[in-house]
């Protein structure tokens, strides 16, 4: 048996994908609660 180190890659770009997939969909849900907020507020002076 190996060290493995061939399986870091794999691991790496598993774990940034992941991660970045996670980014975007917290930060479209909040895009998308923010703007239906925005959009349902009157803004009287």
């Amino acid at each position: 048996m190996g060290s493995g180190w061939h399986e870091w890659p794999l691991v790496l770009f598993t774990v940034l994908g992941q991660c970045v997939a996670g980014a975007l969909i917290v930060s479209g849900y909040g895009w998308l609660t923010t703007k239906d907020d925005v959009g349902k507020t009157t803004y009287r002076a």
